[in-house]
């Protein structure tokens, strides 16, 4: 037996007994979730020491009391009344979106910012084949607007 598993088996027997400080315990927890060699030695100490460790005098009333004890629920949901939400604030509201957005829309459309996005007077005269479609009609005026930015 080389020094690491003499180590080893010395910290789960101390764990067993409940021995050592509590980093001790700790690290020894994790190597038991980590590593299944450790859990496999555990579980063999654990058989040679019973004779050793007390006994529970009662099994079944420690375990109804482990049941019923509330602070070992750690991972049941809290009931939709315990959780407290916060108020929406004012800019939260659906509303103030909405209200925002008709704001600016009948912003364009008083100023004719969207009459800017059409070449020019469709009139009733042409044939709507010849006319360009809308988004051919938007594409052309955007890449005039940058070109006239570009150009200054």
């Amino acid at each position: 037996m080389n020094v690491k598993d003499n180590r080893l088996k010395q910290l789960t027997e101390r764990y067993i007994r409940g021995e050592g400080s509590l980093e001790e315990r700790t690290y020894y927890e994790e190597l038991m979730l980590t590593d299944d060699s450790v859990l496999e030695l555990y579980m063999q100490m654990l058989a040679e020491l019973d004779s050793e460790l007390p006994n529970l005098a009662d099994p079944e009333g420690f375990a109804d009391q482990v049941v019923a004890h509330e602070h070992v629920k750690p991972y049941i949901r809290k009931e939709p009344s315990q959780i407290q939400e916060r108020p929406k604030r004012w800019y939260e509201r659906a509303i103030v979106h909405y209200t925002f957005a008709a704001s600016i829309t009948m912003l364009f459309l008083f100023t004719g910012a969207f009459d800017r996005l059409l070449p020019g007077e469709i009139s009733g005269e042409v044939p709507l084949s010849n006319t360009p479609s809308y988004s051919e009609q938007l594409m052309n005026k955007t890449t005039g607007w940058l070109d006239q930015l570009l150009s200054r």
